[in-house]
C-alpha cells in the first residue's frame, strides 16, 4: 500500500458481492463511527458480475438496521484491491484460496467467522457466514446476525490495527 495513503484499509470479499460482502462492509462502516474516517471498508466477490445491485433482501435487511444498501454495485476482486488491502475478511476458504492467488498477504487474509482477538486465524467463534443468495428472507436475517456475531468481535481488532499504523 503506498504509504502516502493515511486510510487504512478493509476489503470484504464474498463470491458475487450481492448479498455478503456488501452486508458486512456498510455494517462495519456504520460500526466504525468516527473511526471510520481513517479506515475505509470496501467490498468485492471472487465470481462477481460487474454492476448488480445488492440482493433486494440483502437491501431490506440492511435497512431495517438503518443501512442504506442501494447504491451498492457489485465488482469482482482484484489483485490491485488485495494489495492495498491492509485486512482482507473473507465469508469462507475458498474465498481464501482465491483472494491469496490473487497475491493477498497470508497474514493480512482471514476467514470473518474463523479470525479471533489477536488478529491470528482460527479459535473465532466457529459460526459461517453461509452464502444467502436464492434464499429466504429469514436467510438473509441470520446471515446478517452473524454478520454483526463476527463485528463485535473483530472491530476492536481492525480499531487498534488502524491505530498503531497511524501512530
Amino acid at each position: 500500500m503506498a504509504s502516502s495513503d493515511p486510510s487504512f484499509r478493509v476489503l470484504v470479499v464474498c463470491t458475487g458481492n450481492t448479498c455478503r460482502s456488501p452486508m458486512a462492509a456498510a455494517a462495519m462502516t456504520a460500526a466504525l463511527g468516527p473511526d471510520g474516517e481513517r479506515i475505509v471498508v470496501e467490498s468485492a466477490g471472487t465470481a462477481a458480475w460487474e454492476g448488480q445491485p445488492a440482493t433486494p433482501h440483502a437491501v431490506e435487511v440492511a435497512a431495517a438496521a438503518g443501512i442504506d444498501l442501494t447504491a451498492h454495485r457489485s465488482r469482482r476482486v482484484t489483485p490491485a484491491m488485495v494489495r492495498a488491502a491492509d485486512v482482507v475478511l473473507v465469508m469462507e476458504r475458498g474465498h481464501l484460496a482465491a483472494v491469496r492467488t490473487l497475491g493477498a498477504d497470508p497474514d493480512r487474509t482471514h476467514v470473518l467467522g474463523e479470525w479471533r482477538a489477536g488478529g491470528a486465524s482460527a479459535g473465532g467463534s466457529g459460526l459461517e457466514v453461509s452464502d444467502p443468495f436464492g434464499a429466504s428472507r429469514e436467510a438473509y436475517e441470520e446471515c446478517w446476525r452473524r454478520i454483526q456475531h463476527h463485528l463485535e468481535r473483530v472491530l476492536p481488532v481492525i480499531r487498534e490495527a488502524s491505530r498503531a499504523r497511524s501512530a
